[in-house]
């Protein structure tokens, strides 16, 4: 199995250098962009969607994939029209990753409580799909009620991938039964990158949980990270092979140094 290659989008950098570096994975042949997402941060960070816009309009073929789209962070109706003017813009290159969120400061600043935004989560995301795929669509729920609202254009399926995992659980996300009866793939935590023996008993795991909730695990994907060690170019594609024999089906380079772009990829597709 071919591992799908991506690199997450450092947010650091300026709008002409972000042009840039989208333009050059894209040419090395990089199959996504993983775009991160803070709403309040004193470090440099974009909400995710207007970061997916700007690089959908420099590119023409790369997946873009949200990792992660705080979801009870926005109106779910708002986030679905969003996200469907993106895939339907973008031809279908939008890869929704969503979170329930961890910082508690952020979470307090929006005016969502740590009590309710698990089953807020939940409504929200079964809400999605729901106004991606029907018109005058109704829900009726404890966090998330509408009625006869049709969203258009309606994209083709919009894959909708979750994370999880915090310090605290080690990487491991606490919800790994929602994730494998609601997602469609899961992205580990940064916090599992290069990770493996770590991470191979949660894929196992979340595969288990797939196949229990009547799920295809063959339709399921599951998006590991590598932490690429500029002084040891040689493990670069041991630990692409090892994320490969752990149940990966998506590799993606977590790290700021862009200079690595080019010898990255040829290390892992040579």
């Amino acid at each position: 199995m071919t591992l799908r290659l991506g690199w997450t989008v450092p947010t650091s950098l300026t709008p002409a250098a972000l042009r840039e570096f989208a333009v050059t994975a894209e040419g090395l042949g990089y199959d996504h962009l993983s775009v991160p997402e803070h709403l309040v941060s004193t470090d440099p960070a974009y909400e995710s969607l207007t970061l997916v816009a700007f690089l959908a309009a420099v590119t023409t073929r790369i997946e873009l994939a949200t990792a992660m789209t705080i979801l009870p962070h926005r109106p779910v109706v708002l986030a679905a029209k969003r996200a469907a003017q993106l895939a339907f813009l973008s031809g279908d290159r939008l890869r929704l990753g969503v979170a329930v969120g961890s910082d508690p400061a952020e979470s307090a600043a929006l005016g969502v409580t740590r009590e309710s935004r698990g089953a807020l989560f939940e409504e929200q995301v079964r809400a999605l799909r729901l106004l991606w795929t029907q018109p005058d669509a109704c829900f009726e729920g404890e966090h998330v009620a509408f009625s006869g609202v049709t969203l258009t254009p309606r994209p083709r399926a919009v894959p909708l991938w979750m994370g999880g995992g915090t310090l605290h659980t080690g990487g491991r996300p606490r919800q790994l039964r929602r994730i494998a009866a609601l997602a469609d793939g899961f992205t580990m935590s940064g916090l599992l990158a290069n990770r493996v023996n770590r991470a191979a008993g949660i894929v196992a795991d979340l595969r288990t949980a797939v196949t229990e909730a009547g799920r295809d695990q063959g339709a399921f994907g599951i998006e590991a990270r590598l932490r690429p060690d500029p002084a040891r170019p040689d493990s670069w594609r041991s630990l692409a092979d090892a994320w490969r024999s752990a149940g990966a089906t998506h590799l993606t380079i977590t790290t700021d140094d862009i200079s690595l772009l080019a010898p990255v990829h040829a290390a892992l597709t040579t």
